[in-house]
Parts: C-alpha cells; structure tokens; sequence
C-alpha cells in the first residue's frame, strides 16, 4: 500500500521509501520492560528479539540498504546498564544488516550520543533527504530553522484506532496516519514499532490531549486518514478520522 509515495511493508509497523531506499521505523523504546518491571508490572524481556526478527524480515522484504529509526530508540530518561546493552545489540545487528543506519532524536533518547558513537553513527535532530523531513514529531518543526521540504514523517504519538463491535467490545490496533498539514505538506505518523508499547487512541484523544505539537498544532487531525496495521491480522485502510 502506498502511503504519500512510501510503501507499507506488509504488515508491519514501518515504511520503505523506494527513491531514498530507506527504511523507516520509530518508537523502538528499548529496555522498556525493565521500565514496567520497576513500576510493579512483570514482563519478560523479549521486545529485542521481536524487533530484531521484525527488521530482518523488512529488510529481506524491501532489500533496503540503509535503515532511518525516527527517535526513541531508548525508553528510559535516565539509562539502565541493561538498556545500553540492548541498544548496543541491536546497532551490531543493524551494522550487519545495513550500508547505513541513520538516528534521529526522540524525546527519550537521552545518553545516547556515546554509545551510538562507538558505531560511528550521529544521533540527528532530524534528517531531510528528497524533500522529506524526518523529524521524531515532540517538537515545533519552527524550532529546527530548516526548509526545502514537502513532505514530514514524525514518530512519538504512537496513534491508535480504538474500534468497536456491535456489542461493544473494545479493540486497540496501532495504525499509520496521513494527510496534509495547515501549510499544505503531505505528513504521516508512524506507530510505535515496539509490540508492548501503549497507544494513543487517535479517533477518541481530544486534540489538546495529543503528544506531538505538529499534530495538534499543524494539522486538523480528524481530516486525517488512517491505515491499521496488524502483525497478525495484515493492514485495513480507513477514511478520515472523523467518519470512524
């Protein structure tokens, strides 16, 4: 399915962009289990193995040469032993997967920079490329002080479809959102790629309760179009946000 001139990858949580030969994921949040172990909620740790199982099968699918992880690779603010080393694991497998792996910022991504530096890899602000600004989306794109872009994929609200049966059983499926900003740019917003991550319910959030200021503040979010995406069940494409 094409998505603003970006391919879905069958039915995982990431796109490819043919002209670019980029794949593109966000929202990793490594070491995120140890995150809600501390909190009082038990979870194994297998989030790494998934991703890594998950990129390998995008890249044999696409044959993607470089790899861009759109912020939030890390999930703790402060960084746990465990955490580095997963992230450690994961950019020696990404080393041998890809000619380059680009990293952009997220809000999470704090005390990254030395660790990624070992690989020899720069932790970004952002990254334009082809007229598409790649940008973690926890910022004001007016911050960056950067144009000659028509095009923006952000990260960081996790968006979700919370759907409804007719007895009322509740059901949350991560999706892709897309559209047009104010300023008339094609935008779409990648979904987490982490599988135990939380979602924002994007058809129900209030707009003054939304995470990314390039939503709330760039777009009207319920002119928005949506596609579900389904490890399991594949990909359902939606109309805008306001019809579901």
């Amino acid at each position: 399915m094409n998505i603003h001139g970006f391919e879905t990858v069958d039915s995982l949580p990431c796109l490819y962009q043919p002209d670019t030969d980029i794949l593109i994921v966000s929202d990793l949040h490594l070491g995120l289990e140890g995150t809600m172990t501390s909190d009082g909620n038990y979870v194994p740790r297998h989030q790494l193995k998934g991703i890594k199982e998950d990129i390998e099968e995008a890249r044999d699918l696409t044959e993607a040469s470089r790899i861009l992880i759109n912020g939030d690779m890390k999930n703790e603010f402060k960084t746990r032993y465990s955490e580095t080393r997963e992230i450690e694991k994961l950019l020696k497998f990404l080393e041998n997967l890809f000619k380059e792996v680009i990293v952009v910022k997220g809000n999470h991504d704090t005390f990254l920079e030395s660790t990624l530096k070992k690989f020899g890899i720069e932790l970004k602000d952002h990254h334009l490329e082809n007229r598409t600004l790649f940008i973690h989306g926890d910022r004001e794109i007016e911050e960056l002080q950067t144009d000659g872009f028509d095009k923006i994929v952000i990260g960081h609200e996790h968006p979700a479809l919370i759907l409804k049966d007719d007895i009322g059983v509740r059901e949350k499926i991560p999706c892709f959102l897309y559209g047009k900003t104010a300023e008339d740019e094609r935008i779409t917003v990648l979904p987490a790629f982490s599988n135990i991550s939380k979602g924002t319910g994007i058809n129900e959030v209030p707009e003054n309760q939304l995470l990314s200021p390039i939503i709330k503040n760039r777009t009207d979010k319920d002119n928005l179009k949506a596609v579900g995406v389904s490890r399991e069940a594949g990909l359902f494409k939606f109309p805008k946000l306001k019809k579901i």
